[in-house]
């Protein structure tokens, strides 16, 4: 009897994501066909000049995949104000002090006051977000690195005295661009948001006071005498926006497997749900102990943001980060020989007040305003602080930390820890005072984990308490929590906390 071999064929679809191979060594593609991007221009509700405290409304586009990463805030800002000396901050996203957004008249994501604040926190430990071209990085003092001083004369035209850092805003001229944001635009997974299931969604920006800008009684370097750019202008100054809108990417799918999935996802739940940050802010004059409350379904971070209380909200000069150039170095034409010629001095270039030569990238020029100069004011300067948390009576950390022991548990706080600024100690305890407690799972925002306290059933009874600071201490506290957008049938929203 003849034998016979029987074959089968068995098509096997392997995920190579569940072989345990690094991506290098894996053959691994995803393909979708049918894709299409363009670009939108929106501008706000209430077109026009914007001012201090002004707030700018925006629709969002409806029925559409909304790109959120792709939000990009464009305009022209000056400083106004008859011999005030103005100055634009270090960052651009500081002339925004909050934004929140809406869905058919529903708030989603809460607006909470000191957004700018809170940025410029979260930069000092997990790095500098603000785009060099368009986000005016460092602030001014003579010639802009924006337009090279007189919006592109040649040669470049510096500012003198007491003048307003002023930018052209004609024939639809924009020199900034806010593309970087917290809270829901920045965080909200997925990141394009299919429209058509949710009501118009509108997007509320306020603008911050004018507290944040500088007002400089001069354009010389810090020390040189009595017009300084870190001395005191006479206040007073303002900032105007122009051409203001908002660019954005939409996203088209040429099959309907999106809304079929969708859909299925509605019948069989329920609804859809998103995950994003939300804040909280607790602002307080610190005197030993600052007590606050939250009642979320995670609670993941907690930061704290340092000020002098008597000075951050007053407009004035610049201020220079510790280390960095200020004046004493000096170029001359004498001769070495030429013992005669001492005051023969052509040009002030100034001198960084760590080692001659600049020590940890201090070879510059680099200042901020007041109002974002987050510094520990002790009670005595010899007498180090102390600072711990209590959650329900629980401590955090078990022990009185100093500002040290403290900085170390901030960095293990955040998921990505970088400072491209070369941030010293000195530096860090005089002008980058910020602290950070993680009550999440490490890396959870990057696998939309949701593991902080739960604090709904009982609310988080919260204190700060620190022994050894001066009781003028400004104290923001922001909480971070991770809260979620459920998204039902006809358009039905709600928003879990």
């Amino acid at each position: 009897m003849a034998r016979r071999r029987i074959y089968f064929f068995v098509d096997l679809k392997v995920n190579t994501r569940d072989m345990a191979l690094p991506g290098n060594l894996s053959y691994f593609l995803s393909r979708m066909q049918g894709v299409s991007t363009n670009y939108f221009k929106i501008f706000p509700n209430n077109t026009g000049t914007a001012t201090p405290s002004k707030i700018l409304r925006f629709e969002l586009p409806s029925n559409s995949l909304l790109n959120l990463r792709s939000l990009q805030l464009m305009f022209a800002a000056s400083t106004t104000g008859a011999t005030a000396g103005g100055r634009l901050p270090n960052k651009i996203d500081s002339l925004i002090e909050r934004y929140a957004l809406y869905a058919g008249g529903v708030l989603v994501s809460h607006g909470y006051n000191q957004y700018n604040v809170l940025r410029h926190a979260k930069d000092v430990l997990q790095g500098n977000k603000c785009s060099s071209v368009t986000g005016h990085p460092e602030c001014v003092r003579t010639v802009s690195y924006v337009d090279g001083g007189g919006n592109g004369a040649v040669p470049p035209a510096a500012i003198t005295g007491t003048n307003n850092e002023a930018y052209s805003s004609a024939g639809d001229r924009t020199q900034f661009c806010v593309d970087y944001w917290d809270s829901f635009l920045g965080t909200c997974h997925p990141s394009i948001l299919d429209t058509s299931i949710l009501p118009q969604l509108v997007l509320e920006i306020t603008l911050a006071d004018a507290s944040v800008l500088g007002s400089v009684a001069g354009i010389a370097l810090d020390g040189t005498g009595a017009t300084d750019i870190t001395d005191d202008g006479t206040g007073g100054a303002s900032f105007t926006m122009d051409n203001i809108h908002l660019n954005c990417e939409v996203l088209g799918l040429a099959s309907s497997v999106l809304d079929e999935i969708t859909a299925r996802r509605m019948q069989d739940v329920g609804y859809v749900e998103l995950p994003f940050k939300q804040y909280f802010h607790y602002p307080d004059t610190h005197t030993g102990t600052s007590r606050f409350s939250v009642s979320t379904q995670s609670l993941d971070r907690i930061w704290m943001v340092y000020r002098d209380g008597t000075a951050y909200a007053t407009q004035g000069g610049l201020v220079r980060i510790a280390g960095y150039k200020e004046s004493g170095a000096f170029t001359s034409t004498a001769t070495i020989a030429d013992t005669t010629a001492a005051g023969a001095v052509t040009q002030d270039v100034g001198k960084p007040t760590y080692d001659i030569g600049g020590s940890a990238c201090t070879n510059q020029e680099k200042y901020q305003t007041k109002f974002f100069k987050f510094e520990e004011t002790r009670a005595a300067a010899n007498t180090p602080a102390t600072y711990q948390l209590q959650i329900n009576s629980s401590s955090i950390p078990q022990f009185k930390a100093n500002e040290v022991e403290m900085y170390t548990i901030s960095k293990n706080s955040v998921d990505n820890y970088d400072t491209e600024h070369c941030m010293t100690l000195d530096q860090y305890r005089n002008n980058y005072f910020v602290q950070c407690v993680r009550f999440c799972m490490p890396d959870s925002d990057f696998g939309r984990m949701i593991s902080g306290l739960d604090t709904r059933s009982v609310s988080a009874a919260c204190s700060l308490v620190t022994e050894g600071l001066a009781n003028t201490t400004r104290l923001d506290v922001f909480c971070e929590c991770h809260s979620s957008l459920r998204i039902g049938p006809g358009k039905a929203i709600e928003v879990v906390v």
